[in-house]
């Protein structure tokens, strides 16, 4: 018998602009290992935006995963993820993004946020 992860979707963004709208679906999620996982971020309107997945273990700190924004062609990685295993599209509006990870593995169980932030670069940082 395959083991089922549960994956779960919350929301969060960063920025400086008032009445912005974001979701992240599906809300919860169990899947089989080796299965592909796709997260559904929608921003509501095309705007100057980045838009990433985070996921978050108990007990650690969320770990940027995987970005994107509208007028790139490919999508960037936060430290140490692996580039075979996650994967982003957008639709031609620029108001979705999915985000899809590849083969789920036991690691994978966590809390999964879409954040959306402005500006040109995604800075990194730990103690």
């Amino acid at each position: 018998m395959t083991p089922i992860l549960s994956l779960y979707c919350v929301f969060m963004w960063v920025s400086y602009t008032e009445s912005q709208s974001l979701s992240l679906t599906p809300s919860t999620n169990a899947v089989n290992l080796g299965q592909s996982v796709t997260f559904t971020c929608n921003v509501g309107a095309k705007d100057d935006s980045w838009v990433g997945l985070l996921k978050q273990m108990p007990g650690y700190p969320p770990q940027l995963i995987i970005y994107n924004h509208h007028s790139y062609t490919s999508p960037g990685y936060g430290p140490g993820v692996s580039t075979e295993r996650f994967t982003s599209t957008i639709n031609g509006a620029a108001t979705e993004y999915q985000f899809i990870i590849k083969k789920a593995e036991v690691t994978d169980t966590a809390y999964y946020y879409c954040m959306k932030w402005f500006g040109s670069n995604v800075g990194f940082h730990s103690d």
